[in-house]
């Protein structure tokens, strides 16, 4: 019997994937604990559950529109690579046979609309003039990640850049949205997390080298051999421990502690990085301590 041809996902359900859905319930994640901080540190501010609200509704627009940008400049690149859950892009372009020009002028357009968004959000008092920084901080930072001029992730530029939005600026921008500002014992209570994202997106990374340098695309797994990446992984993994140790002593974090639970999973990361394609460890620690941090927090609020 012939096999059924496979039909061709249509472009809803390509845009849709191109989204990425499970990263965005992972941005929620990451910035409901920003939140949850802000509650922690002031928990007088107000109506913290409008605000953090408004903040969500202006996050999810300009996270979409990164995610679709980041699709349309990895097209060849993603088409070369080998598709896993955690890397070569979500499939929905080659499924769909859409134009990359088309998520990149629908991502263009959205990120227009969460900038106005944001400014008018300002404007009417609605939004802090931190949240509203560190929110077109991310947008900006988001799409200079894949598009040009900037283009970072080929100048060896997007893993610390990634880690830097995803790790800190997100999260702070949830503590903005509560608080109205933010200060250094914000950001030492996510310095551990940051440094852990960072870990994950060099992992995540690894499996696709080939096809970024067939493509042009000089990440740092193209730039640096395996054991110039390997000590990089090591530094990064004992300044999660330093950073872990701080936030306990300032007590920047309720239940900081609790993020050594992470500790074997990065061991195992590091073992796996470079020699072993499936970046699930350093995902897994990735998720693993936002998880434990924002349990700590909700129960300490609640």
């Amino acid at each position: 019997m012939e096999p059924s041809r496979r039909h061709p996902i249509g472009p809803i359900r390509a845009l849709t994937l191109m989204a990425r859905p499970s990263q965005v319930a992972l941005v929620v994640l990451v910035y409901a604990a920003g939140v949850l901080l802000g509650v922690w540190r002031d928990a007088s501010g107000g109506d913290a559950m409008s605000a953090a609200a408004l903040g969500l509704l202006l996050l999810l627009p300009a996270t979409i529109a990164v995610h679709w940008a980041n699709e349309a400049a990895d097209a060849a690149t993603d088409a070369r690579s080998v598709r896993t859950a955690f890397s070569g892009g979500s499939g929905g372009l080659a499924g769909s046979g859409l134009p990359p020009a088309v998520p990149l002028r629908l991502a263009l357009g959205l990120s227009g609309v969460a900038a106005v968004a944001a400014i008018g959000a300002t404007a009417a008092d609605g939004l802090g003039s931190t949240a509203l920084i560190l929110l077109l901080a991310g947008l900006v930072g988001g799409l200079a990640y894949s598009l040009p001029p900037v283009a970072a992730m080929r100048r060896g530029l997007g893993e610390p850049l990634n880690a830097l939005l995803g790790g800190l600026v997100l999260p702070l921008y949830g503590v903005a949205m509560v608080r109205g500002e933010v200060d250094a014992a914000d950001v030492v209570a996510f310095l551990p997390f940051t440094l852990v994202v960072l870990c994950s997106v060099l992992a995540t990374a690894w499996p696709d080298r080939e096809a970024d340098a067939a493509t042009g695309k000089r990440t740092l797994q193209v730039r640096w051999p395996a054991p110039r990446l390997r000590r990089l992984h090591g530094a990064i993994a004992l300044g999660w421990l330093a950073a872990t140790g701080l936030t306990v002593l300032t007590d920047a974090l309720p239940f900081a502690a609790a993020g050594l639970l992470v500790a074997p999973l990065l061991v195992l990361a590091h073992a796996w990085y470079t020699t072993d394609r499936s970046p699930w460890p350093s995902v897994a620690a990735m998720v693993g301590l936002i998880s434990i941090v924002t349990v700590g927090l909700a129960v300490t609020v609640a």
